[in-house]
């Protein structure tokens, strides 16, 4: 925001008794001077203000092309401003906001522009091609810096969303991981032998049961019990146990 002052260079021609004053500008903050609002200015007013409501300073705001803004001249006073751009808008990409400009706390201008809104962040990329049900270690994974306005709202920005998951699909070579890419690895698979156990506050009774669906941890499968040949249902406990459902 530039405003501009007044000073003057003084010259004294020794010997001459001649003295030349050139009048010089110079530039900086006065409240007794029109204020004059440039486009890096307005950049700056919504950098600043995305960067706050984002609240993550390991993502970094680029402001960019933004359009619907004339060069604004303010009257004297203490500047000041407040911004609104619609939630959505903190995700990045085309942007519309309103920025309101206030002289000592009272409303002077309020202008609409648009921008674009970059917001570059870690994701997490797979290191070489990877193969589909891969069970993902932390050797497979680097960190790749990217727009994220650009990738899908599900990418994934942590190691430990995907390790020990397993991939859904064929992966490239630095593609973004997102999170239906993954799947957790099952513990047990169809014609796994495991016990079963079905109990409640009186009793525990368990059985040998033969697994009919893959499942992980905490998954409710479907479940043979061998003694009966009876088909029951059951959530998996870990790699050799499921509890009946009673």
């Amino acid at each position: 925001m530039k405003k501009t002052t007044w000073f003057f260079w003084f010259v004294v021609i020794m010997g001459t008794g001649i003295l030349v004053i050139t009048l010089a500008e110079a530039s900086h903050s006065t409240p007794r001077e029109s204020q004059v609002i440039e486009l890096e200015d307005v950049t700056g007013i919504l950098e600043t203000h995305i960067q706050k409501r984002v609240g993550d300073r390991s993502k970094r705001i680029e402001v960019k092309e933004i359009r619907g803004y004339e060069r604004l001249v303010l009257p004297p006073g203490v500047l000041s401003y407040e911004v609104v751009v619609p939630d959505q808008g903190y995700r990045g990409g085309t942007v519309s906001a309103w920025i309101l400009f206030l002289i000592d706390g009272k409303e002077a201008k309020k202008i609409r522009v648009t921008a674009q809104v970059n917001i570059f962040t870690d994701v997490v990329v797979a290191r070489s091609h990877l193969r589909k049900n891969h069970v993902i270690q932390e050797k497979d994974l680097q960190w790749v810096n990217k727009n994220s306005s650009l990738l899908a709202p599900d990418v994934v920005t942590d190691f430990e969303e995907v390790v020990g998951k397993r991939t859904t699909l064929t992966m490239n070579s630095q593609e973004v991981f997102r999170k239906n890419m993954v799947e957790r690895s099952p513990l047990v698979k169809k014609g796994d032998r495991i016990t079963l156990i079905v109990e409640n506050s009186h009793f525990r009774i368990t059985s040998v049961g033969e697994v009919q669906e893959e499942g992980g941890k905490g998954e409710r499968i479907r479940l043979l019990n061998v003694s009966s040949k009876r088909e029951v249902y059951g959530r998996v406990l870990d790699a050799n146990t499921a509890q009946v459902d009673y």
